[in-house]
């Protein structure tokens, strides 16, 4: 037996229990883990609201990042074996498999080794956040070096980690925050612009930074009433990619500039990429193999630096979601089992 988080009603933190199961043995193309930490992901609190991509039976498990060894292997798995440290990358659905607490049971294709250079909690910060902004970069917007990106709301995890990625693709940043005390971390992080927004025109600035051209890709996860600010940033041909609905207010969105500079504004999720088989999205095997080649040997020399906020002991799982629903971290929290 093993505690594990669920919740059995949809609402706040306080719904969030724990539970002695048996999770017993992978079945084929599984792998079963001990879980040593856990990183925090707005995508858990959105589940435990029913406000994500799917609507869990109850009831149900939470969370996609961890840093862990592997203690028991499927039948058919090859590529890891037990005893290996591993992180995991978001290739499931996180109300069936969901790794919050002390062992789980993930799908053998969300296991990426975790580089010995890394502690387990930064380990626990790299599944979502990395690769969630390695294929918006290289995949969507096919990121240049010399190419200007805007990253909203940028001192989350991955705001932080899209700011480090852009600049290892040769890229120029500008990122924002709405508070001045945000921005040495944001600068630290390897922004080549900040943006205040509570005392700053949005708009006016990238005009300024970009000589009046715009930025190639805008990379959001706020919505709402940002979307025409947005739009008006971009240079022609741009793309605007939202990735989040922090602002649950509908947009209005003007068509003439979308039409005029032949814009591109859409949804984006990393699991159009890394796979979320329950929703019929199968992973796109060779971007994956590309985006740990990438990622990982940087990871491990430090070109990229997951950045942990604040640390909770599992048992405090509710303190925890109550600090990552009050947008005030910089970085990601982490739980340690």
């Amino acid at each position: 037996m093993s505690k594990i988080v669920q919740f059995a009603e949809f609402g706040g933190p306080e719904v969030l229990r724990f539970n002695d199961i048996d999770l017993g043995k992978p079945k084929a193309g599984e792998v079963k883990l001990a879980v040593k930490a856990i990183g925090l992901n707005r995508a858990d609190a959105l589940i435990r609201q029913n406000l994500y991509i799917e609507t869990p039976q109850l009831p149900s498990r939470l969370g996609y990042d961890a840093a862990a060894e592997v203690i028991a292997i499927g039948p058919g798995v090859t590529s890891v074996s037990i005893g290996d440290q591993v992180l995991t990358i978001p290739t499931f659905s996180q109300a069936k498999y969901g790794i919050y607490g002390e062992e789980a049971i993930v799908p053998e294709n969300a296991c990426w080794p975790w580089p010995k250079s890394l502690s387990s909690e930064s380990a626990a910060c790299v599944g979502v956040q990395y690769t969630t902004v390695y294929f918006a970069f290289q995949n969507v917007a096919h990121i240049m070096p010399g190419d200007t990106v805007l990253l909203t709301a940028a001192t989350g995890g991955v705001g932080i980690a899209a700011i480090q990625v852009a600049k290892e693709m040769g890229a120029i940043v500008i990122a924002t925050t709405r508070k001045p005390d945000k921005m040495k971390a944001l600068t630290d992080a390897g922004a080549d612009h900040v943006v205040i927004t509570d005392e700053e025109d949005l708009a006016e600035r990238v005009k300024s930074i970009t000589a009046g051209k715009g930025v190639k890709m805008v990379f959001d996860p706020i919505a709402g009433k940002m979307i025409p600010i947005l739009l008006d940033c971009l240079s022609p041909n741009g793309k605007c990619l939202v990735y989040g609905i922090l602002d649950m207010s509908a947009p209005v969105v003007p068509m003439l500039p979308i039409l005029s500079k032949n814009l591109t504004l859409s949804g984006y999720t990393v699991f159009a990429f890394t796979g979320y088989p329950s929703m019929g999205m199968p992973q796109q095997t060779k971007a994956v193999e590309a985006a740990k080649a990438f990622l990982v040997p940087r990871l491990a020399d430090g070109r990229l630096k997951p950045l942990v906020s604040e640390m909770f002991k599992l048992e405090q799982v509710v303190d925890a979601h109550r600090s990552l629903e009050s947008n005030n971290q910089t970085g990601k929290i982490v739980l340690l089992v």
